[in-house]
C-alpha cells in the first residue's frame, strides 16, 4: 500500500469514526436528556464531556492505525489502544450498566451490567483479529524494510561514487623549462653542467657590469643576471 492510499484511508477513517463515536452519540444524548429528563445514569451530569474525550481518543488511535502499514508494531499498538478506548467509551455511555428512571414517587432501576460486560468482552476479542493481522503481515513488512535499507545503501553508495568522480582534482604546479632560467648551458665531457659564458667584452660601456658566473653584461642597477639568473652582490648595485 502506497503512502498516498494510506493517507486517504486515514482521512476516511477519521471522518467515519468521528461520526460514529462523537457526532451521532452527542446528538442522541442531547435528544434523550431533553425528552427524558427522568432518565439518569452514574455519568449523566458529565456524559457529554466523557463521550467527547474518549471519542476523540478513539478517532486519533484509529486514524493513526490506518496511517501505518499492516504488519508494523505501530499499527498493532494503535489498534489495541483504539479497542481499549472503545470499551471505556461504551462503559461511560451506558453508565456502567445501571440506569434509573424516575416518575413522580416511583422509580425503575435497570441493571444491564452483565450485558455491558459481554459487549465489552466481544470488543476486546477483536484484539485477537488485530494481532493475527499483525502476525500475518509482519514477515512481509520486515522483508520490505530490509529491501528498502539495501536500496537506500546502494543509492547512497552510487551518489558518493558519482560525487567523488565529479570532484575536480587539484592541479599542482609542476616545474617546467618555461619557468626556468633562459640562460644557455653546456654539458662538458665530465658530465658537469655549466652556463655558456657570454662573449668577452674588453671595454665595457659606461653604466654596465659583468656577471662573474657567465660573463654577461648587465646594467649597474640590476640585481639579477638575465643570462644565468645569478644575483649580483649588493655592493655592485648602484
Amino acid at each position: 500500500m502506497s503512502g498516498k492510499s494510506r493517507a486517504s484511508d486515514a482521512v476516511w477513517t477519521a471522518f467515519t469514526e468521528s461520526l460514529r463515536f462523537i457526532v451521532v452519540p452527542l446528538i442522541l444524548i442531547d435528544l434523550v436528556t431533553n425528552n427524558y429528563p427522568q432518565l439518569a445514569t452514574a455519568f449523566m451530569p458529565q456524559i457529554e464531556m466523557f463521550v467527547l474525550f474518549f471519542g476523540g481518543m478513539i478517532v486519533a488511535s484509529s486514524t493513526l492505525e490506518s496511517g501505518h502499514r499492516a504488519g508494523t508494531y505501530k499499527r498493532l499498538l494503535f489498534g489495541l489502544c483504539a479497542l481499549v478506548f472503545v470499551c471505556m467509551w461504551l462503559f461511560i455511555l451506558f453508565g456502567g450498566g445501571v440506569v434509573e428512571f424516575t416518575y413522580g414517587p416511583y422509580f425503575v432501576l435497570f441493571d444491564m451490567t452483565p450485558i455491558v460486560y459481554i459487549i465489552m468482552l466481544g470488543i476486546l476479542l477483536k484484539g485477537i483479529l488485530v494481532y493475527m493481522t499483525f502476525s500475518t503481515n509482519h514477515k512481509a513488512e520486515v522483508e520490505r524494510a530490509r529491501k528498502r535499507r539495501v536500496e537506500d545503501a546502494e543509492r547512497a553508495r552510487a551518489h558518493a561514487a558519482k560525487a567523488g568522480s565529479a570532484k575536480a582534482r587539484p592541479t599542482g604546479r609542476t616545474p617546467s623549462f618555461e619557468n626556468m632560467s633562459s640562460a644557455e648551458y653546456d654539458v662538458t665531457a665530465d658530465e658537469s653542467v655549466g652556463y655558456t659564458p657570454a662573449p668577452y667584452v674588453k671595454d665595457l660601456p659606461k653604466g654596465m657590469k659583468i656577471c662573474e658566473v657567465c660573463g654577461a653584461q648587465a646594467p649597474m642597477n640590476a640585481y639579477v643576471c638575465k643570462n644565468c639568473g645569478t644575483w649580483f652582490p649588493s655592493d655592485s648595485v648602484i
